[in-house]
């Protein structure tokens, strides 16, 4: 149509495709079209509020700053601008640009009232939630689920978690749509609920997770695994921790992802007592994005290594970021561990206690950071240790796999399942040659692939690497995990054949399933 000289219907057309957009991946579909257009569409109006309207949906403050500096486009579109400068921290410039595009009606009024409001909290302005409330009575539907999220976000930042909890539930309720911001939305409610409801923190990360393997949310498949390595950190389940980590790193598709999987990686090898391999994530983490609240923990690890000189040198600089605020709440608690660890290298014990007065051992963060620091651990009494594994498997009836026991999301019926009950069957272990013969589909044809691609859909299931090992073509469940799996059934010697609960691997059919079951039947 644009070829043809036909514009405005052409315009209209994609204008009607935004509108339809509902969901994120949708908005970032309908850019890259719109990056497509001649040039000169950009100094055309209705297309340069189609597109910044898109750069928004998108999520590219960048961009629109960019536009924007290249393009004077009418009052009404100024709201946009003052969207990106508050997602980029520029919150008085912010203000001032809608204080000027106030005189135009036909703006967007609900990103009016959310960029006024996030502008207002970040300057410390008391009436922050009224103004971004007042976004409400302009939005429906997933739009109104995406302000709810962020609602949460600030409230939560605010110490008020109970409220945030609310919003965040209620934001379930218009995001069902929305792949990627409903995995935002159980992530952020996973979060708040780590540090006291770890087992419930658990279940909204996983569904976090869950949704993000979808293509519409694939973007946030990295944050939802860094969700879970922290849940799992604060069980003391380290190993399933850092295999999340390490898979966060791979799925990352920007910085922030990156840099947030490395610190994790990094900070779950000093709680195994990894150092200089957490030394190693902590500094590509920094080579990565020098964020200044790293600064505390490349402290920490380098006093671990017993480099004492230097850290103390650093804590006159590390004192000005705490003043300045840039430290955070964990990295404050970090500081005053590494001061105490100090004092007490230096024979003064008696100060290291008094550092560490007030520090709470029931707090996560205060229990990892002394766990590092076995001495100061011992002086206020805490004696923590890595949560050994118990896998419990239900094999009758519908299968179901618990991890200490918390279920796991292996399917009841597939492939990771009915081999992870083989090698149960099978004492624990199973040579790569038993598992070709006995599990392998005639029809695949490569085999091989096949049955390695489901040991790692097993593994990751499970939560650890070494959860299944491999050693001379043999492969061996985690003998330091306690594997229970009753392999009776129930009703035994006399178990009821019309009975599905107690049919062995119900809805799996391979040959070495029947012949289990065989042993059951009476005749």
């Amino acid at each position: 149509m644009l070829e043809a000289g036909h514009d405005q219907p052409a315009l209209q057309l994609l204008n009607n495709v935004f509108e339809q957009c509902q969901t994120y991946q949708q908005a970032l579909d309908l850019l890259e079209r719109l990056r497509r257009l001649p040039l000169a569409y950009n100094h055309n109006p209705t297309a340069a509020r189609l597109y910044v309207q898109t750069l928004c949906r998108a999520r590219r403050p960048d961009e629109i700053l960019q536009f924007f500096s290249n393009h004077s486009p009418e009052a009404a579109l100024w709201v946009y601008q003052a969207w990106a400068l508050v997602r980029l921290g520029c919150y008085q410039e912010a203000l001032q640009t809608l204080e000027n595009a106030t005189p135009a009606t036909d703006m967007d009024w609900s990103i009016f009232y959310r960029s006024k409001g996030e502008a207002l909290f970040w300057t410390g302005d008391p009436g922050w939630l009224e103004v971004f409330d007042g976004s409400r009575a302009h939005l429906q539907g997933t739009a109104l689920g995406r302000m709810l999220l962020d609602r949460g976000w600030f409230l939560n930042h605010r110490g008020q978690r109970p409220a945030a909890l609310v919003s965040w539930a209620e934001a379930l309720a218009y995001l069902e749509r929305d792949p990627y911001y409903l995995a935002w939305a159980h992530h952020s409610l996973g979060s708040a609920l780590l540090h006291d409801q770890p087992h419930k923190a658990e279940q909204h990360l996983l569904e976090a997770y869950r949704v993000s393997r979808k293509e519409a949310a694939r973007e946030f498949r990295a944050r939802a695994l860094v969700g879970l390595g922290a849940v799992r950190r604060s069980l003391g389940e380290w190993e399933r921790a850092l295999h999340s980590y390490q898979r966060a790193f791979k799925e990352a598709g920007d910085t922030q992802d990156r840099l947030l999987a490395l610190w994790g990686w990094g900070h779950t090898l000093r709680l195994m007592g990894h150092v200089e391999q957490a030394f190693s994530k902590l500094i590509q983490a920094w080579e990565l994005k020098p964020e200044e609240w790293l600064e505390a923990d490349l402290a920490a690890v380098r006093l671990m290594l017993g480099e004492q000189k230097s850290v103390a040198e650093s804590l006159p600089r590390l004192s000005g970021l705490l003043q300045a605020g840039k430290l955070g709440e964990r990295g404050q608690m970090v500081l005053r561990v590494v001061e105490a660890e100090l004092s007490r290298l230096q024979g003064c014990e008696h100060q290291a206690r008094t550092i560490l007065t007030g520090l709470s051992p029931q707090s996560l963060w205060v229990r990892e950071e002394l766990l590092c620091f076995p001495a100061l651990a011992k002086q206020v009494g805490l004696d923590i240790q890595p949560t050994p594994y118990r896998v419990e498997v239900q094999p009758f009836g519908r299968l179901e796999v618990r991890v200490n026991g918390r279920r796991v999301p292996i399917a009841a019926i597939s492939k990771a399942g009915e081999l992870l009950v083989f090698l149960l069957v099978n004492g624990n272990k199973a040579s790569l040659e038993l598992l070709l013969d006995r599990l392998s589909d005639p029809a695949n044809k490569n085999p091989r692939k096949a049955l390695w691609e489901t040991i790692e859909k097993l593994r990751r299931a499970l939560g650890w690497k070494d959860s299944v090992q491999s050693c001379g073509g043999v492969y061996t469940l985690d003998p330091r995990a306690e594997w229970v799996c009753d392999l009776e059934p129930q009703s035994y010697p006399f178990p009821g054949a019309e009975d599905p609960s107690q049919t062995f691997m119900a809805g799996y059919y391979s040959e070495w399933v029947e012949e289990w079951r065989q042993q059951w039947l009476v005749v």
